[in-house]
């Protein structure tokens, strides 16, 4: 019989949050590292104003979002990196819903190639940039994870960055991140999120404007990922 005394972490408390599809779909929406107010969650999720803003105060009282005020309005984002690969993870085994439109296949597409994942690149070209820094030598894969080589990346300088010049915000420097659409690993952590911040600032990637967290690539994009990692993109 469980000890129902026995400390341990409460997963099942997480597992009841995110199983409903209300906070779910919330909890989803903010990962790529968006700020939002409970109007507009309402809106992505499908419920009203005050039944989002139940489920929203139940979701930052235990910790996976935090909210901002201003006056009397409310601002939710999520609480961590460890929130958005938590939900990333999950849905690396959840069954993908099929699209029931044109325009929801073209999104799905759109998501499945590019976006981004709390603040690092996720998706196909998350993964494919992720290799390429592997075949270059500047990232390795060791027993225990993933791992920067650090003379390597400071000599090649990727995208002008060199590794005393990232804020680490208490994140690692580098490391895996399950992704959900190629079920294989992108990078996240400081450098990742730094080689991101970069490549929007450069005008290679950009939002999509028909979802947040989707990314597409610029013209520029594709020529300087072709020159830079050996990405070739049609």
């Amino acid at each position: 019989m469980l000890d129902p005394a026995q400390p341990r972490p409460d997963i099942a408390t997480v597992a009841e949050l995110l199983g409903n599809a209300t906070r779910a779909a919330m909890v989803s929406a903010l990962v790529g590292d968006f700020v939002m107010p409970a109007g507009e969650l309402a809106t992505i999720a499908g419920v009203s104003r005050p039944t989002a803003s139940e489920h929203l105060s139940r979701l930052v009282e235990h910790g996976l979002l935090t909210v901002d005020r201003m006056g009397r309005h409310a601002y939710y984002r999520i609480s961590s990196p460890q929130v958005a690969e938590l939900v990333e993870a999950l849905a690396v085994i959840a069954p993908v819903r099929q699209p029931t439109s044109l325009r929801s296949a073209r999104l799905l597409k759109t998501l499945s190639n590019a976006r981004t994942c709390y603040r690092h690149l996720a998706g196909r070209i998350g993964v494919e940039l992720a290799e390429a820094l592997c075949e270059r030598g500047l990232v390795r894969r060791t027993p225990d994870g993933i791992e920067i080589d650090a003379e390597r990346w400071d000599a090649r300088k990727p995208l002008g960055l060199t590794l005393d010049a990232l804020e680490s915000d208490g994140q690692p420097l580098i490391k895996g991140c399950v992704d959900w659409s190629e079920r294989r690993h992108h990078l996240a952590g400081s450098a990742a999120t730094a080689l991101t911040d970069q490549l929007f600032a450069l005008g290679w990637i950009t939002r999509a404007r028909e979802h947040k967290r989707a990314v597409v690539v610029t013209a520029e994009g594709v020529a300087g990922l072709s020159s830079e990692f050996g990405l070739h993109l049609p």
